[in-house]
């Protein structure tokens, strides 16, 4: 049985990782670019629309090329789980996701996979892998026809 002092150990590490991923969430929708790339290691991988490593083609993915994609979006993160190892982490976060792109508004969902270390005692993203379940102008809904009885 662990120890009192593992089991605290466990609750602050879930804790961290709950906010490493609702900060996330929170810079990415503020563009708060310089601080969002510190949430990944320096040679942490994003794999969504395209593969970046490291803080520098991060920066250039998420301040010149996300911006082009969407005028404005908002992630919604839920449901998320994680497994601690020591000093490494794995979990999944369910990802709704709004956004307008030329003036027409989008709702899509998915599902983050993670890996997180623990450096310098700070959790940050080792990867982050998306995995989008659909992406369709909400005029049409996610199933391209609206609920029945509307």
């Amino acid at each position: 049985m662990a120890s009192l002092e593992q089991r605290i150990q466990r609750i602050e590490d879930e804790l961290a990782i709950g906010q490493l991923r609702a900060r996330y969430c929170h810079l990415l929708d503020d563009r708060d670019w310089p601080a969002f790339v510190e949430l990944f290691t320096p040679d942490g991988v994003f794999q969504g629309l395209e593969a970046v490593r490291g803080h520098a083609a991060l920066m250039e993915f998420f301040s010149q090329r996300v911006p082009k994609l969407a005028e404005d979006f908002w992630h919604f993160c839920t449901n998320g789980t994680v497994e601690i190892d020591g000093d490494t982490a794995r979990g999944r976060i369910t990802l709704e996701y709004l956004s307008a792109t030329n003036g027409v508004s989008h709702v899509s969902a998915g599902h983050y996979d993670d890996v997180m270390v623990r450096q310098g005692g700070r959790w940050r993203f080792q990867s982050r892998v998306i995995t989008f379940y659909y992406l369709a102008p909400l005029s049409q809904g996610w199933a391209g026809r609206p609920f029945p009885g509307r």
